[in-house]
């Protein structure tokens, strides 16, 4: 009982995993309600899958592949799997989807690099996303635009490099993809050993790579396709588009690799934002994800805070409530009670004195 009510992390990572599977498999479409509903379960729950990840200190600093237990390879995922379902997402705005995918896939390709999986650098940000390079690159576009004709000899030779490499990578997806089918097999034979399960989740690390190489690509255009129709828009030239209500940026939960960062979620890095539990929790109610605990409640603290007499009462009540609930052997109001009386313990301390007269 106790194992179902408190899945272990990698219980609950399993179970994502395998809503990810049944997403890229359905021929309903993205925008479905149910597809939707599976998305927004699966991000709440990878969320907190990584937040137990960064709580256990699964990760340290100076890490190759070949130092991970088996059973940690596959939390590397993490993020990726993330930026998967977030790009997803139609219930936020556009823009918005991408800056916090374009996030999780450049953690996960940095996490992949540092642990020696890949030798792939990550791709480097395009203009749109700074608005420096932003406006340079409108001026080189506006003072250089009278002079694009053929291109150089050195500009077809990095098409041809680009194209070379597409194709490299192209062959090199298909074999991953093919040995992940063939590892698959073998992994449901209850005799495989530990050697097939890390070959497993190394490989199919590696076909993340190769997913979220071609996601930033398509970010990076998408982003820019959407600030030059918004340009577009606001000079008359594009009609306009019913979009969803503009909302608050989120913050990305990523996994932590220090001692120091225990409590703090993100990178670390000064151009992303770092979170405390207490501001992630927040965070998720007023987004709707997590159930405001005061209302749970029945704003107990608002009515006692009024009249502290009318707050003891209450309490009173719900004690012998459950008094008559025990006696009747109601399971279910049991849990109840004891599930108010656990939330109840845990903040008490920052109500204050609500409930003890001076």
């Amino acid at each position: 009982m106790e194992g179902e009510e408190y899945p272990t992390v990698s219980a609950l990572f399993d179970k994502y995993l395998k809503i990810y599977e049944e997403v890229e498999s359905t021929s309903l479409p993205s925008n479905s309600t149910e597809i939707q509903d599976k998305v927004k379960e699966a991000i709440e729950g990878l969320v907190k899958a990584t937040v137990l990840v960064s709580e256990l200190g699964v990760f340290s600093g100076n890490e190759s592949v070949d130092d991970l237990p088996t059973t940690s390879i596959k939390f590397l995922l993490l993020p990726v799997l993330l930026g998967t379902f977030s790009i997803k997402r139609t219930d936020i705005d556009r823009l918005e989807v991408l800056r916090l995918a374009d996030i999780y896939f450049r953690d996960f390709m940095t996490r992949c690099l540092q642990y020696e999986i890949t030798d792939v650098e990550v791709p480097k940000k395009p203009d749109c996303d700074d608005e420096d390079g932003a406006e340079k690159k409108k001026d080189s576009k506006t003072s250089q635009a009278p002079k694009r004709g053929m291109p150089t000899p050195l500009e077809l030779q990095k098409m041809a490099k680009e194209r070379e490499e597409k194709i490299r990578r192209f062959k090199e997806k298909k074999a991953t993809g093919d040995r992940l089918i063939e590892l698959k097999k073998v992994l449901k034979n209850p005799s495989c050993d530990e050697d097939v399960k890390r070959k497993y989740y190394i490989t199919l690390v590696k076909k993340f790579i190769f997913d979220s190489l071609e996601e930033l690509e398509s970010i990076a255009m998408e982003k820019q396709m959407l600030i030059d129709m918004a340009a577009l828009r606001m000079k008359g030239a594009y009609p306009e588009k019913e979009e969803p209500p503009k909302t608050k940026a989120f913050k990305p939960i990523l996994i932590t690799r220090d001692a120091v960062q225990k409590n703090v979620f993100g990178l670390g890095y000064p151009s992303l934002p770092s979170i405390t539990i207490e501001e992630f929790y927040d965070q998720r109610v007023r987004d709707g994800w997590f159930p405001d605990p005061s209302l749970r409640q029945n704003s107990l603290q608002e009515r006692a805070s009024k009249d502290p007499d009318k707050g003891n009462e209450e309490e009173e009540r719900e004690e012998a409530e459950k008094e008559e609930a025990e006696e009747r052997d109601d399971p279910e109001k049991i849990a109840r009670e004891r599930e108010r009386d656990e939330w109840r313990d845990t903040h008490r301390r920052g109500w204050g004195n609500t409930y003890n007269r001076s």
